[in-house]
């Protein structure tokens, strides 16, 4: 995972970025970061599973990235949350913020693809003319990702078009409240031009925690 340094710092978050594996980790790997890192990625939003940036790039004008992630369906959905509410330790976990791997466990055993296993489970578009997918810019838009999903796993179950708050809800689980995680700003997310030389370390101790809208109707970041 030294490849992915600063990002996935949780298993969850570790989890996501499988969709990076098997490809050019000499070229676009380090770089995908570095674009992350410095800045380059300038906005990001998700809506219900459609994530779509803009990514700087050698050219003028920024690059569009689009990348999709496969719905879970209403049976897929239910079926999880009627295996997870009844447990009070997955729920606890969740209070803190936490995804316990017994998610994991539990999806699997019902065939639910939660996480990707690698870049082909997700439909990804670059309007670079890098022909590799992933390019470095889709790349930079993953790992700033999985920093969104390190803060608040419930961003795992938005992607997958599932309000997870709402469903527990529904089952008379209240965890609203509890489970607002903390956001970092735009500048710390995104990265400042003047800020290239910042080192990912020194990005996390500058961050300036936020409270985190969970609902996946649309989350966006501009700069």
């Amino acid at each position: 995972m030294s490849a992915h340094k600063g990002y996935g710092q949780t298993w969850w978050g570790a989890q996501w970025l499988n969709s990076l594996s098997q490809i050019d980790y000499d070229n676009r790997l380090p770089r995908g970061r570095s674009y992350a890192n410095k800045g380059s990625v300038t906005k990001i939003e998700i809506k219900q599973g459609n994530i779509h940036a803009k990514v700087k790039g050698s050219r003028p004008q920024p690059y569009t990235v689009k990348i999709e992630v496969p719905a879970m369906s209403k049976s897929q959905t239910k079926a999880l949350l009627d295996a997870l509410a009844p447990n009070p330790v997955v729920i606890s976990k969740m209070l803190n913020r936490e995804l316990d791997p017994a998610v994991l466990e539990r999806a699997r055993m019902l065939n639910i693809a939660i996480f990707p296993a690698r870049w082909s489970d997700l439909s990804m578009h670059c309007s670079c003319p890098d022909w590799a997918v992933p390019c470095k810019h889709l790349a930079a838009v993953i790992y700033l990702i999985s920093r969104e999903i390190d803060g608040n796993p419930f961003v795992v179950f938005s992607l997958k078009g599932v309000d997870f708050i709402e469903e527990l809800k529904a089952r008379h689980i209240s965890i609203e409240s509890e489970a607002r995680a903390a956001l970092l700003t735009v500048d710390d997310l995104l990265g400042q031009s003047h800020q290239d030389a910042m080192t990912v370390q020194d990005a996390a101790d500058a961050v300036d925690y936020r409270v985190w809208d969970s609902k996946p109707k649309s989350t966006k970041f501009s700069d």
